[in-house]
């Protein structure tokens, strides 16, 4: 089977008809995961400064995510997909952009406080460029946030092929150490890494590695 790679992968049918429809579908399994960003919100907020006003969730898909930041920072969205944004927009006001984070970069002339990127990274293939990127749009002191499946032994190589295999756009599947070495070379410092596979999220370094979905908080270092 091929590796999806264009925009247009990413429009209706993937929503809709891919992998997503045989567990419900897309807009189903976010409401019934929707622990997992509640979660995510809990422990940006943990991390953030007063300073950090401004938020920008790059894939941010049907606008779940932002829906739940909407009170706490003045937010803005970003897709490769023109359909996710569509339906975002029913959802939460904010100021969308279309843009693939790869080929044109961040489609937003101002820099933000805080960037995050919620099932991104898998999706490219060059993550270093992309992570570049992130870093060049963030504000001195910026945090960039983003959950990413990993495989660092062979029991995250098992919950992998459960949990998230069926996804043919996954292209990127680093260890924890590979993805943690991509983005502190890029200039970030490490904040904290979580276990987010289950409700009860634990820094533990032995679940971390095990568990393969994890939560990382990163920090801008410098200006």
């Amino acid at each position: 089977m091929s590796i999806k790679k264009n925009e247009s992968d990413f429009e209706s049918q993937y929503f809709e008809d891919s992998h997503f429809s045989k567990l419900g579908g897309y807009d189903f399994l976010t409401r019934l995961n929707l622990w997992r960003p509640k979660k995510y919100r809990k422990l940006i907020m943990k991390h953030a400064s007063s300073y950090h006003e401004t938020l920008l969730d790059i894939g941010c898909a049907y606008g779940h995510f932002l829906e739940l930041l909407k009170d706490d920072f003045e937010i803005h969205g970003m897709d490769v997909s023109n359909h996710a944004i569509k339906v975002a927009r029913t959802r939460v006001k904010c100021n969308y952009k279309q843009g693939n984070l790869e080929k044109e970069g961040i489609p937003f002339s101002n820099s933000f406080d805080i960037i995050t990127a919620i099932s991104v990274i898998e999706h490219l293939k060059d993550p270093k460029k992309a992570i570049r990127v992130i870093y060049g749009h963030l504000n001195a002191g910026g945090l960039f946030c983003l959950e990413i499946p990993t495989i660092s032994n062979k029991i995250s190589a098992i919950i992998y092929k459960l949990f998230f295999s069926q996804d043919i756009t996954h292209i990127y599947i680093p260890s924890v150490k590979e993805i943690e070495k991509v983005i502190i070379t890029s200039g970030f410092k490490k904040i904290a890494w979580y276990s987010s596979l289950f409700p009860i999220f634990t820094k533990r370094e032995k679940f971390v590695k095990d568990f393969s979905f994890i939560f990382g908080i990163f920090q801008k270092r410098g200006n």
